[in-house]
């Protein structure tokens, strides 16, 4: 794992390591997956200002809703971990615990939610895709409340399945379908095979009570079929009834909606695309994330997902306005790549990509990092009349 010296290292050992179905669905987008280049691209476009001879040994500690993280980035919900990896979702948890990160477990994970909470050790967090049936949505928020769980995120950007083109092509439908080209997959991925093996096949263990396990539907239809396609601001001002703790609404991009968001009584704002999953067409979430500061202010918390991959990545959506950051593929490459190592490798990257884009700027911390690290072209010869 050494030789891994950045995120996308991780990701093309992943993508040799896991079947095409599991990495189709890890790494694919929706439609022509333009939300995905756009990601890229806007957050390639922010540039950083360094400022030199400062001396400093920048603090990378985070504050959010009252405690201090050691990292200003989280581990972002994920589906179907276990399909990207065998106990990929523990090993994220078990690292989330040993490097103070917050870890959000999905509704639709392959491991428990009270798993997760306790192998992360008072770092997990919820993330809840509303059901049709509301005693569901009691019962997932008082299961995670139970087992210490106490910021929840309300994922809205999902009113019907996205156009997940890859998963399509690759014939991906739960449970797994003996056939020659499932065959030479397994075959191919030897490593994954037997550690799917020992795990059994993936399921959806947070719903089984309320729905059974799937039965030969694709991923999307499934979760179409639970997921409520008429969510309401009234819904969210029912859920903050039923939610004791701090709550986040995430997959926000209109910042019209994250006023309505914090009317609605949300604590905070998860500016996300869901990583280009969902429409091709969306902005990408740095773009969204500069216009909802601009309309809510510098007071709300705000937290941004969709394209982050490296330190300069988070210092980028940090000078645009992020208090926080989360990554959800960053970390599953590396479970997929290396299991616990390649999850932990991972973890060790961006932290290490942080620390030295704080100090290469002459950062103090990420506190103080804000819109005078960023470079907008005014200090350009060519603007100076």
């Amino acid at each position: 794992m050494r030789s891994l010296s950045c995120i996308h290292d991780l990701a093309r050992r992943a993508k040799r390591r896991i079947p095409a179905f599991a990495w189709g669905y890890l790494d694919g987008g929706s439609g022509e997956e333009g939300g995905l280049r756009r990601n890229r691209e806007r957050l390639d476009s922010v540039l950083l200002k360094p400022r030199f001879c400062t001396g400093v040994r920048p603090d990378c500690s985070a504050e959010l809703f009252g405690r201090r993280y050691a990292q200003p980035f989280g581990i972002a919900p994920v589906g179907m971990g276990g399909l990207l990896w065998p106990g990929a979702d523990l090993a994220l948890a078990a690292e989330a615990k040993r490097h103070d990160l917050p870890m959000v477990a999905s509704t639709v994970s392959t491991t428990a939610l009270e798993d997760i909470a306790q192998a992360a050790g008072g770092n997990a967090w919820f993330q809840l895709y509303a059901s049709r049936k509301p005693e569901i949505n009691r019962d997932l928020l008082e299961r995670a409340w139970a087992a210490g769980i106490r910021v929840m995120a309300v994922t809205v950007d999902v009113p019907m399945a996205g156009d997940r083109r890859r998963d399509v092509r690759n014939r991906f439908v739960l449970p797994f379908r003996p056939g020659p080209r499932f065959a030479w997959e397994v075959l191919t991925h030897p490593a994954w095979a037997l550690a799917t093996a020992r795990h059994g096949s993936p399921g959806f263990p947070n719903l089984a009570r309320y729905s059974g396990e799937v039965d030969g539907q694709t991923l999307t239809a499934f979760i179409s079929s639970q997921i409520k396609d008429d969510l309401g601001w009234d819904d969210i001002r029912h859920f903050r009834q039923l939610w004791p703790g701090k709550m986040l609404i995430k997959g926000i991009l209109a910042p019209e909606d994250a006023a309505l968001a914090l009317d609605a009584g949300a604590d905070g704002i998860w500016v996300s695309n869901h990583g280009g999953r969902q429409q091709d067409s969306a902005p990408a979430a740095i773009d969204a994330l500069a216009a909802i500061r601009a309309e809510i202010g510098p007071g709300p918390v705000v937290v941004m997902d969709s394209g982050i991959r490296s330190g300069e990545d988070m210092a980028r959506a940090r000078v645009m306005g992020a208090d926080f950051v989360f990554s959800g593929r960053s970390f599953y490459y590396g479970a997929a790549a290396g299991g616990q190592a390649g999850a932990a490798r991972a973890v060790e990257l961006l932290a290490s990509d942080l620390r030295r884009t704080l100090t290469q700027l002459g950062c103090p911390s990420w506190g103080a990092l804000d819109g005078r690290w960023r470079w907008d072209g005014r200090d350009s010869p060519d603007n100076r009349g």
